[in-house]
């Protein structure tokens, strides 16, 4: 994920402002259908500063965020505004818990960046319990909404933010290290695909959106 502190916390508001936060606003709202609300253990990876159960109301017993060990700036905000989560750092690759431990994993926004996610998806799927789901949210990026939308945000927003530090082109180029053709390919090839969705138009083909939601089942 993104290296710098400061940069990343710039990244999330950009992300969570305007027209773009509008619909990553809506994509946290579906990503939980209404039969996924009640689980005991929840697990979400790579929150950053905008976990999911800010967007949407969960019923849980124990909810349980994992950052990257490079993020453990992240333990202060998470302590402050969501005390009641139990917050925690990893390597990127080892979730230290045992199998079948969690009800649910959420893991938004983060399948992009992560250079082995096949395998990551095998960690995830061992430490979740049989009858239960992966619910996964990524975007379209590389399809041709997305790399429009990016074209219009330049040619706009980026231009009247000329004294931003962020350089969204940049960042991008760096952490979406997996388009979401790539990541489409993995899920339909080596996983089982419960439920799917596109947004904002619902019809299931990536150039004409820009964000897709799945639940992985794990049998």
């Amino acid at each position: 994920m993104i290296k710098d502190y400061y940069l990343q916390n710039n990244y999330n508001n950009y992300l969570y402002s305007g027209i773009i936060g509008v619909l990553l606003r809506w994509q946290h709202k579906l990503l939980t259908p209404e039969n996924y609300i009640n689980c005991e253990k929840v697990l979400e990876i790579g929150p950053g500063f905008e976990p999911h159960l800010k967007y949407k109301k969960l019923n849980y017993k124990e909810y349980h965020c994992l950052e990257l060990e490079k993020n453990l700036g992240h333990k202060e905000y998470f302590k402050k505004y969501y005390p009641n989560v139990i917050f925690n750092t990893y390597n990127g690759k080892n979730i230290n818990f045992s199998d079948n431990y969690f009800d649910r994993i959420i893991i938004s926004h983060t399948l992009e960046h992560i250079l082995d996610f096949e395998n990551f998806l095998n960690e995830m799927l061992r430490v979740l319990k049989p009858g239960n789901v992966i619910s996964i949210a990524s975007p379209c990026d590389n399809g041709f909404l997305w790399r429009f939308g990016r074209f219009l945000l330049k040619s706009t927003y980026h231009k009247i933010n000329k004294n931003s530090d962020l350089d969204y082109n940049y960042l991008i180029a760096k952490e979406h290290v997996n388009t979401i053709f790539q990541i489409l390919a993995v899920l339909k090839k080596k996983f089982n695909i419960k439920e799917e969705l596109f947004l904002p138009f619902r019809i299931k083909i990536v150039d004409i959106n820009l964000i897709h939601i799945c639940h992985i089942l794990k049998r």
